[in-house]
């Protein structure tokens, strides 16, 4: 396939039309893919081979609706937002959540150029992900309605992308404006998903996000939350983690596999 038709599919799996690529557009774009298409790492903890070329990318998160994680996610709307004659650049981010701790470079976004300003499109970043770009104003904080975020320089020099928790801003990522490339992407994704230190290879993780409802998994708990408030549900079962699959997360997955994942994921940390 070529980008122009990925790019045709995959706004038409959103419903968007990008005839005239506005910010408005993009934000449609971003709300409504992080509300289709879960952000899991399935195919890690299945120890399947993940590939994020366009086309595999495209397959695994369209045709197929497994969702996926960063370096797919945000591959498919970088896809997208090229086929569309826009200034796109790939940045790779550190995963940092509040710490100084050194960690690499494990995590795609994507720099927008758009109508004399700089935005970061993110749809790869689970429950904490801002359901729109946030713009790369220094200090701005900026108020998505369900979640107010901002973006601020570190003593470092690092751009800090942050999200207001419990009245402090809390910095999720740190990120610079160097020029990296699909080459770069290659080493922070298997990394992600081989190195056994890696996040991903341990834990079970799925999450969509709409406005004001979130659900998220992780291991063996099922977090709910809506209009700040958070109710959280015990995974107990093989047949609630396979329910939550299927019927809240939208994935086709088969018992074997709940019940794999939950051995592995559930019982396995609580025993």
């Amino acid at each position: 396939m070529t980008l122009t038709e990925i790019a045709n599919a995959y706004f038409t799996d959103l419903d968007v039309n990008p005839n005239r690529p506005t910010l408005d557009v993009i934000r449609d774009m971003q709300s409504r893919h992080i509300a289709k298409h879960s952000f899991n790492n399935l195919a890690v903890a299945l120890s399947q081979d993940i590939q994020i070329d366009s086309e595999s990318v495209f397959n695994k998160i369209v045709r197929q609706g497994f969702g996926g994680y960063c370096f797919e996610h945000n591959k498919l709307t970088f896809d997208a937002l090229s086929a569309l004659d826009l200034d796109v650049r790939i940045l790779l981010a550190r995963v940092v959540y509040n710490t100084d701790n050194d960690v690499p470079r494990t995590h795609r976004i994507t720099l927008l150029s758009l109508e004399d300003a700089q935005y970061i499109v993110d749809t790869g970043f689970g429950h904490f992900g801002a359901r729109f770009p946030i713009k790369l104003e220094e200090g701005l904080e900026q108020d998505l309605g369900d979640a107010v975020y901002r973006i601020v320089k570190n003593a470092r020099g690092d751009y800090c992308y942050q999200i207001m928790k419990e009245g402090e801003f809390f910095t999720l990522y740190t990120f610079d404006l160097g020029r990296y490339t699909e080459a770069d992407c290659l080493t922070g994704h298997f990394y992600s998903h081989k190195h056994p230190n890696a996040a991903f290879l341990h834990n079970l993780v799925v999450c969509r996000k709409h406005f004001n409802d979130v659900h998220s998994l992780r291991n063996g708990e099922l977090h709910r939350m809506r209009q700040g408030e958070t109710a959280i549900e015990p995974v107990a079962d093989i047949e609630t983690l396979h329910r939550h699959l299927t019927q809240t997360f939208g994935l086709s997955v088969d018992t074997a596999i709940s019940e794999f994942l939950f051995n592995k994921f559930i019982a396995e940390k609580s025993a």
